[in-house]
């Protein structure tokens, strides 16, 4: 997983998994602050074979980084 370095966030992270390149990928967004459109806060360095596999990549990335705001 790949997270970019960002400040706390007033919204709630979505996960979206997506087909590229022949394989499943998924990406953790959250709505800009200002202005439109989405800062995507983390993403999947690996190709997944299936669907499933990166929704479930996707959804325990998503479940760190929840655990990991209610530390800070």
């Amino acid at each position: 997983m790949t997270t970019s370095q960002s400040s706390h966030t007033p919204t709630a992270p979505a996960l979206h998994v997506f087909e590229q390149a022949g394989g499943w990928h998924w990406g953790i967004t959250v709505p800009r602050m200002m202005g439109s459109g989405f800062k995507v806060i983390a993403f999947s360095e690996k190709t997944f074979s299936v669907e499933d596999a990166a929704r479930t990549d996707g959804s325990q990335a998503l479940a760190s980084l929840a655990d990991n705001s209610t530390c800070n």
